[in-house]
């Protein structure tokens, strides 16, 4: 009788030794993961306050002046194998130009204001993978090749689309 009430009284402290145990791990989860959202909402918060500034940022330089930039050949020595072609120029494609395009094709809804900010870039994503191009939100060559027949204001967002 002694053995067996020794055994069952092991038993219930085994028992709720265990079930204690289990809580304390499920504590320290939730807070380890309330801990992680809390820094998760600051890094969120942080990255808006980036991009804000860096949209105030774009849109100084968008209105600011420009001045005419002349591009030169090079004068290759002659013993080079380097060679140029005459009136190749390298020019960036002004976003007011991209957004106004994007606009027409109907991939952008926003103002024409010359800020590359977060809506140009989903619209200018959005344009490279209806046309079969890497969706990376950079208006390049192939990218602008496409957008441009937009610009003057034909077209819409069935036109010009890759079919595979």
């Amino acid at each position: 009788m002694f053995r067996k009430s020794f055994v069952l009284i092991a038993v219930i402290c085994l028992a709720s030794i265990v079930i204690s145990g289990c809580s304390t791990p499920r504590k320290k989860i939730n807070e380890e993961i309330s801990g992680i959202k809390t820094r998760v909402d600051t890094l969120e918060t942080r990255v808006e306050g980036v991009e804000a500034k860096q949209a105030e940022v774009e849109k100084t330089v968008a209105e600011a002046p420009r001045a005419p930039v002349t591009v030169t050949e090079p004068s290759w020595p002659a013993d080079t194998n380097f060679t140029s072609k005459s009136g190749q120029t390298a020019s960036k494609v002004d976003i007011k130009d991209v957004q106004r395009a994007l606009k027409n094709a109907g991939y952008y809804s926003g103002k024409v204001d010359g800020v590359k900010g977060r809506n140009t870039k989903r619209a200018i994503k959005a344009f490279q993978r209806d046309h079969g191009l890497v969706s990376d939100g950079v208006a390049g060559k192939k990218t602008w090749d496409l957008l441009s027949k937009y610009l003057s204001g034909g077209g819409g967002k069935d036109e010009g689309v890759a079919t595979k």
